[in-house]
């Protein structure tokens, strides 16, 4: 019973604790740009899928061998770039102590998604927001209704309000939403 109880906790955590590593580049806030692999965590039953959480405060430098070259901030990261498991372009941006991940960059407007982790569970919570060309801010969430706040910020185009209200609103709906938007 021992052995085997053993066994399946060496399996279970070293699932849990998936490690990988993926090509990025970081921009840090003196404008120097570093092209290296960063440490990251993926979850245990999709394992494409990665843990923000091991990267959205600090970032974890490491060599071709997986030893850490050095660990930076996210204060002292202006810009993050890389391509996730799945082949996606990811980018996160400087916010304060901790990254944001840049959703939609067009002219008019922009969609950033903030990062929290909870302290006492360490799950991870996403805040949407969009930031017009003015610098007004439309914040995404639980309390206010993303329809009701899109079309607030596309307000200037009123042909989209029908669209939006008919819309299953998912990231990709969003973002071509958003794409309509910023056209001429």
């Amino acid at each position: 019973m021992k052995k085997s109880f053993i066994i399946l906790f060496i399996l279970i955590s070293t699932f849990s604790f998936s490690q990988k590593y993926i090509d990025a580049s970081i921009t840090k806030s003196d404008n120097t740009t570093i092209n290296s692999k960063i440490k990251i965590y993926t979850n245990i039953f999709y394992t494409k899928l990665i843990n923000e959480a091991s990267f959205y405060r600090a970032l974890l430098l490491v060599d071709d061998n997986g030893k850490k070259i050095e660990k930076i901030k996210a204060e002292n990261v202006k810009e993050l770039k890389f391509t996730d498991l799945e082949g996606k372009n990811r980018i996160y941006v400087n916010d304060g102590k901790a990254l944001k991940e840049v959703m939609y960059d067009g002219t008019k407007i922009k969609w950033y998604r903030s990062i929290s982790q909870n302290l006492y569970d360490s799950s991870i919570q996403y805040f949407d927001y969009l930031v017009d060309d003015k610098g007004q801010i439309y914040k995404m969430g639980l309390f206010n209704n993303i329809k009701k706040k899109l079309i607030e910020a596309t307000k200037s185009k009123p042909e989209l309000a029908a669209e939006i209200e008919i819309t299953k609103l998912t990231n990709e709906s969003m973002f071509n939403i958003l794409q309509k938007y910023d056209q001429e």
